[in-house]
């Protein structure tokens, strides 16, 4: 047992060193070349996979002051907000992501997790049909629009919702927990008849 353990620490410790190594080099490539909006951008996933947050937001503002049009720049610092649930910070980053593109799906789909997340679930809903208009393949959109059906108590809307993201990806352990939930709800009001 402890030697898993000491093999565990050691893969973090690897895997960190390795990050603090990439950082170190993206940021040397910087000081040679400040206005690299790649280099910025890479930058900003490495601070993320670091779990440094705050500095992921500094470099993808960064990379945004050289761009203020890349949506998916937008879309990254919305989802480090997010990460850190700073939500309207995030909300704000990902309608700009999709004011620059409106066909951003993934940006739908954070802005659906979010509202879910401060129990706005009709703009939850709003936002995952969009998400959904879309790319209808992506379960996690339909759990989110299930999750919010169920908040609602529209429990046939919530079943549906989240039978489609376990027909996309089964064995979700969430949306199963979410599905027995509302069926228990949708049971619970309507009796055994259902």
């Amino acid at each position: 047992m402890i030697s898993k353990k000491r093999e565990y620490f050691k893969s973090q410790v690897n895997y960190f060193s390795r990050m603090t190594n990439e950082i170190d080099s993206l940021k040397n490539i910087l000081k040679k070349n400040i206005k690299d909006i790649d280099i910025w951008i890479k930058l900003g996933y490495a601070y993320i996979q670091n779990l440094e947050y705050t500095k992921a937001i500094g470099a993808f503002n960064e990379a945004l002051k050289l761009n203020p049009e890349d949506a998916i720049n937008w879309h990254n610092l919305g989802y480090v907000y997010y990460e850190i649930e700073a939500y309207d910070k995030a909300i704000i980053a990902l309608n700009k992501a999709i004011k620059l593109n409106p066909k951003l799906a993934i940006s739908w789909r954070e802005l659906s997790s979010i509202y879910n997340d401060i129990e706005n679930f009709e703009k939850a809903i709003e936002t995952s049909k969009r998400a959904l208009e879309i790319n209808d393949r992506d379960e996690c959109v339909w759990t989110n629009l299930g999750s919010a059906y169920y908040n609602t108590k529209q429990y046939d809307k919530a079943i549906t919702s989240l039978k489609k993201a376990l027909e996309i990806v089964p064995n979700l352990k969430f949306t199963e927990k979410v599905l027995k939930l509302a069926e228990n709800a949708k049971k619970a009001k309507f009796g055994s008849k259902f």
